[in-house]
């Protein structure tokens, strides 16, 4: 099914294609837990971009390989690149608009112990 969802101001909007029943990872790292983030992951064939390519901007820290994508206008990050999945999109569940209709698993993800995390993901 198709979803669609987008940053506060409106200006970054995206459709992104997922089964009615997701897998969302819930990260307690730094940023995840200060920000509330909730990661659905897909590849980057199941997620389009339809506006906001001019109003983003990009955030790295730490190891640098994460491209945290933040709207310019509201600075809410609705999508990014993340280190645990670097050639798939993560989508914040929180920025779906809220008909999106899907049956949603939370799944712990230890990003504080980042390594280990992702070692039970492979």
């Amino acid at each position: 099914m198709m979803v669609e969802g987008g940053c506060h101001c409106g200006l970054v909007r995206f459709e992104v294609s997922v089964p009615q029943a997701v897998e969302v990872l819930d990260c307690n790292c730094s940023i995840c837990a200060m920000t509330g983030y909730l990661h659905l992951i897909v590849t980057e064939a199941k997620f389009r971009l339809v506006e906001g390519q001019r109003d983003t901007t990009t955030y790295r820290f730490g190891s640098g390989k994460a491209r945290h994508i933040f709207c310019t206008q509201c600075g809410i990050k609705s999508f990014y690149r993340p280190r645990s999945h670097p050639d798939a999109i993560s989508v914040n569940l929180r920025c779906l608009d809220e008909d999106h209709g899907l049956t949603v698993t939370m799944v712990p993800f230890d990003g504080r112990d980042w390594d280990k995390a992702r070692a039970a993901l492979t």
